[in-house]
């Protein structure tokens, strides 16, 4: 997989990228256990920008970056925001699982055949 699909990363100075929470482990899970296509998982992933991370790489990055301050984020205001906005992620994450697809699973690559090239492949790279 790694081979035909993986991205080389290494002259990148920032990477914008899906955050690793529970959620986005989900919806990998379903497609590694072959229950949703490349396409629904593309998809879900990207529902509401659910969390979005940037990670510098490089020194130069890192010298561009300046600290202007913090606020304090409010628990009685911020976790009812967050949890609202988790579950309508979750609530369109059971819609794209309910729709019926004959599109591109896991089982279809791992079978051979298909190359990174392959247009079933969404593509969510960021310029």
């Amino acid at each position: 997989m790694i081979e035909h699909f993986g991205i080389n990363v290494y002259s990148y100075d920032l990477i914008k990228g899906y955050r690793a929470d529970d959620s986005y482990f989900d919806f990998a899970e379903a497609f590694l256990n072959n229950s949703i296509t490349v396409e629904q998982l593309s998809r879900a992933m990207q529902l509401e920008k659910l969390g979005e991370q940037i990670v510098l790489k490089s020194q130069f990055a890192f010298s561009k970056i300046k600290y202007e301050g913090f606020e304090i984020a409010e628990k009685e205001l911020f976790y009812v925001l967050r949890k609202a906005r988790n579950d309508e992620v979750n609530r369109a994450y059971v819609d794209i699982q309910d729709e019926e697809s004959d599109g591109l699973f896991i089982q279809d690559i791992l079978r051979g055949g298909i190359t990174n090239d392959d247009p079933r492949i969404p593509r969510n790279i960021s310029k």
